[in-house]
């Protein structure tokens, strides 16, 4: 199944994103699909922007966000269709040197593929026509869906706002 939505993406530093419809393919097993409720901008989106903090593009900015999983990997175990998610911007492998010793900030799977800006397998997730668009930070969160990590999605009680 082919998702397609819409997304603000930058083409280059120091020109204005567009929005756009892009695609995202099936999910892969530890994948979760989030539908972003709310988004903040960080100054590190506004690095990218301003070519200060040099990643792939075209490249879909946004790492902070809230939102609801839509649909989840057939790996996924702690997340589940319906949950109210914030989204963090480390994902983190869980069994690594790092991750053992309960600093998955330092997750050796993250810090090896966060200037790809591809997920852990290295595989792009979203498409403009045939062209891969990264999501920054694993999460891509200026947009209307999010295809993310297991690991970055964090689960709140549904009364929080959102």
């Amino acid at each position: 199944m082919t998702l397609s939505f819409r997304a603000a993406v930058l083409h280059a530093p120091r020109t204005p994103l567009t929005v756009e419809t892009i695609t995202a393919g099936p999910l892969k097993p530890g994948d979760v699909l989030v539908r972003i409720k709310a988004a903040g901008l960080c100054h590190t989106d506004l690095e990218v922007i301003e070519g200060s903090l040099r990643y792939p593009m075209p490249i879909v900015l946004g790492h902070e966000a809230a939102g609801i999983v839509e649909d989840v990997g057939p790996q996924v175990k702690g997340v589940a269709v319906g949950d109210h998610v914030i989204l963090s911007w480390n994902p983190h492998c869980g069994t690594c040197f790092y991750c053992r010793q309960q600093q998955p900030i330092l997750c050796q799977d993250y810090r090896a593929h966060a200037t790809a800006s591809l997920h852990f397998d290295g595989a792009p997730r979203l498409f403009l026509d045939d062209e891969t668009v990264h999501p920054l930070m694993y999460a891509g969160t200026f947009a209307e869906l999010a295809v993310i990590t297991e690991s970055c999605a964090v689960v709140i009680p549904r009364a929080m706002p959102l």
